[in-house]
């Protein structure tokens, strides 16, 4: 077990806002797709990384479309042990170690707030630190 251990370490996250509106116009019965915008940045400092992870849902102009709109932003912090270890390398995995946190924050408030829950789509962290890198 001692040589499986990662040079990672998530420290803790926070839960920086969270902001959810329920839409009382919506009375659409059909499906929706569902419509998620996420960003991420980070903050490095030598050994430490903040990831902060930004995830828009149905935020669209034309509201009579989708039932809810929700943004949350949340914060982990993260940092490297080893001689060799540079931590800018690992914003994949600290994307991927965070995400999850995301997911449970969405489900969780969209259940306790009378509606159907939400689950998030599971993502391909490498293709989405990608295609934002090219936007």
């Amino acid at each position: 077990m001692k040589d499986s251990k990662s040079v990672l370490q998530f420290k803790e996250y926070i839960v920086k806002s969270i902001n959810f509106e329920y839409n009382l116009e919506y009375d659409n019965a059909e499906p929706i797709d569902v419509k998620i915008d996420m960003d991420a940045s980070f903050d490095i400092n030598h050994e430490d990384m903040a990831v902060i992870l930004k995830v828009d849902i149905f935020n669209d102009q034309d509201k009579k479309k989708y039932p809810f709109s929700m943004n949350l932003e949340i914060v982990g912090y993260f940092s490297v042990s080893g001689e060799n270890a540079a931590i800018e390398n690992f914003k994949s995995n600290a994307v991927a170690i965070l995400y999850p946190y995301a997911r449970a924050l969405v489900s969780t408030y969209t259940s306790n707030a009378n509606i159907a829950p939400l689950i998030l789509p599971t993502i391909n962290v490498n293709q989405f630190l990608k295609n934002k890198e090219k936007a």
